[in-house]
């Protein structure tokens, strides 16, 4: 485990202070943001369970002080399996390019601040290459084969909700193996079932396998530095 440093002076005891209040603030609204750009639901009795049952789960699904379900997941699978007014359209943001620009930048912003680009790479690596198996086979033309990744649900799931440092695996060969099963279990869902929401029924399923993983392969857990407040091991 890690532990704060003990603030020696006032501007340290106010920013750790700051740092307590403030984190999970953060979290809450990051979690209510995702819920907001993925989740509809015609009534906001809908939206209150899926947020509260977002934020329940970091505290209830937890192994080792570690949750390992992404909380905006968690809440959309939760209010599509206990409400009736609850969906997912994965057309919502269209198929422009400019979507593709906005997301892969701020993305790749986040990416580069959290360090889980091997996350979103592996998984779009995977899926992108079992989509172009199937429409090799079925002789689809390339523009069909391209029209999957315009889709805006996509790209916020792969950049955002997909690479989460606190309920990912923590070890990189861990991570590459979860990305490579979510994009298969994706892939299977998705033409072979139909599902129109498979990325987040896939996501699902698989966050407990987190647990096993990091058994296997130990590596140290993702913490927040701030410039002024650092962590060290005891």
């Amino acid at each position: 485990p890690r532990h704060p440093v003990t603030p020696s002076t006032p501007r340290d005891k106010y920013l750790a202070f700051s740092y307590k209040l403030l984190s999970p603030l953060r979290s809450s609204l990051i979690t209510g943001l995702g819920l907001c750009l993925l989740l509809r639901a015609n009534n906001w009795q809908t939206m209150a369970i899926a947020g509260c049952l977002a934020i329940a789960s970091k505290f209830l699904f937890r192994h080792k002080s570690k949750h390992f379900f992404n909380p905006a997941n968690f809440g959309i699978i939760a209010a599509l399996l206990l409400t009736q007014d609850a969906w997912v359209s994965p057309g919502q943001w269209g198929t422009d390019w400019w979507y593709l620009l906005l997301f892969a930048g701020t993305g790749g912003m986040v990416l580069q601040k959290v360090g889980r680009w091997d996350t979103s790479a592996a998984f779009f690596g995977a899926y992108a290459g079992l989509e172009a198996l199937r429409s090799l086979w079925l002789g689809q033309g390339w523009d069909v084969y391209f029209h999957h990744f315009t889709s805006g649900s996509l790209l916020l799931f792969a950049l955002f909700m997909l690479t989460d440092p606190r309920s990912i695996p923590n070890a990189r060969a861990s991570r590459l193996i979860w990305a490579f099963g979510i994009a298969w279990l994706t892939f299977i869902l998705q033409h072979q079932f139909y599902l129109s929401t498979a990325i987040f029924w896939a996501l699902f399923v698989l966050s407990p396998l987190t647990i096993v993983l990091d058994s296997i392969w130990s590596a140290p857990r993702f913490t927040w530095q701030g410039k002024s407040l650092k962590t060290i091991a005891p």
